[in-house]
């Protein structure tokens, strides 16, 4: 049916790729044609519990990659409800073909075609679902359900006020060592700093508890060393925490060889901008750059002028007197921006461990054997949460304080090389 009714082929060309008869290929395919009929007219008919279609219903998988998107990403032909129905069947239980059309009540055809797709994913080597030895389909990434996930998370977020207290406690007999840092502006403060340092805070613990699993929980098993891989979860109304680290870097900008810029956001901030963002065509942008030792308003044309202004309201400059000044951190490449930070390890050793025995059990129990390489994604997906309550929790202590209408200088910074 495939070959005549999708490809267009006549049927003795069907015939001859399929190394049949032309009368057999005319009699499969009447037989074929009244079971797709029999098939839809039970897809119309059946209706589940409240009264909706399976078919018609809506299933949001909310998948993340991570690595190099040009060696391959499924995600690409996962798109449809159907591709994404099948990739979750297979996820609660290996399924034959059939298994599947029945269950959706989509005909046969279809499934194996879509089948045939998540398997091949974008490349044909990684897939959003594999082939087994006994010809069932299992899903090939990390995909967890409600239950799973809130389990999963429960292992960092019971962890968070103890966390909190780490984190003030270490600022607090840290704190000149952070000021100290060599900054070229001409002020700094201790807010701008944490903000700086915070997302590799929370990173740091989570890859603490990616060592101790590798280590101490799964020898034995080589984690999942692929250029691009995809994980994620069933979305079901819940936060979906839109929390990243982007950065972008120019050469031959304001005088400088080379420009590092980078900035995070989290529900508390947002995104000054995103990879790939170009440093030449933003002019607030480039003011902050060349006011680091300060930039007379005197000098400035009329559109610089307006794009300063710009520059002060989201938090890249501010002013004094009749001058500029950059408001984001600044820093010279080659030093060490997370160094005092990189001292916390110590403090959250013992939180560390504490989380890497939970999120073992959970990896245990929720887990496809076949997927326990991809136990760094289980745990990223774990600490996902760690971040925005991290953050808010130092907040409540006053640790840190949000930029108003969540954008500022707070979480942004740039590296300069002369």
């Amino acid at each position: 049916m495939i070959l005549r009714y999708l490809e267009g082929m006549p049927i003795p060309a069907v015939a001859k790729a399929l190394g049949l008869p032309a009368n057999t290929v005319r009699q499969r395919l009447f037989y074929a044609r009244n079971a797709v009929r029999n098939e839809v007219q039970k897809m119309a008919n059946r209706e589940d519990a409240v009264g909706t279609p399976l078919a018609l219903q809506n299933i949001q998988l909310r998948m993340i990659g991570t690595g190099n998107p040009l060696a391959g990403d499924p995600r690409d032909v996962c798109t449809r409800q159907l591709s994404s129905h099948i990739v979750w069947l297979c996820r609660c239980k290996p399924s034959a073909a059939r298994e599947i059309s029945q269950a959706l009540g989509v005909p046969m055809p279809y499934v194996e075609e879509e089948l045939a797709i998540q398997c091949a994913g974008s490349n044909g080597e990684y897939g959003m679902l594999q082939q087994l030895e006994n010809g069932r389909y299992a899903v090939n990434v990390l995909l967890l359900d409600k239950p799973e996930l809130e389990k999963a998370q429960a292992a960092y977020t019971g962890r968070i006020p103890a966390l909190c207290q780490t984190v003030c406690d270490f600022v607090q007999a840290h704190r000149e060592e952070y000021l100290a840092f060599p900054y070229l502006n001409k002020r700094v403060d201790m807010n701008l700093i944490l903000w700086q340092q915070i997302s590799w805070i929370a990173y740091r613990l989570s890859g603490m508890v990616d060592r101790l699993l590798d280590e101490e929980y799964f020898p034995n098993i080589p984690a999942s060393d692929r250029p691009f891989t995809v994980f994620g979860y069933r979305s079901f109304g819940g936060p979906d925490y839109g929390c990243g680290w982007d950065g972008v870097r120019a050469r031959h900008i304001a005088g400088y060889s080379s420009v590092s810029v980078e900035n995070i956001y989290i529900s508390r901030i947002s995104a000054h901008f995103h990879c790939g963002h170009d440093i030449g065509n933003d002019l607030p942008l480039q003011l902050a750059i060349r006011a680091v030792g300060g930039l007379p308003v005197a000098g400035l044309s009329e559109e610089e002028k307006e794009a300063a202004a710009r520059a002060v309201e989201c938090g890249y400059l501010y002013r004094e007197g009749d001058t500029l000044y950059t408001k984001i951190l600044v820093s010279r490449d080659g030093d060490d921006l997370f160094a005092v930070s990189a001292q916390l390890d110590g403090p959250f050793r013992p939180e560390a461990e504490q989380v890497a025995a939970a999120v073992a059990q959970r990896i245990r129990e929720d887990v496809p054997a076949h997927l326990i390489g991809d136990r760094r994604y289980f745990n990223a997906l774990a600490s996902l949460p760690v971040l925005d309550s991290l953050v808010e929790a130092l907040i409540g202590k006053g640790l840190l304080t949000p930029p108003q209408d969540g954008l500022g200088a707070e979480g942004c910074w740039m590296t300069l090389t002369p």
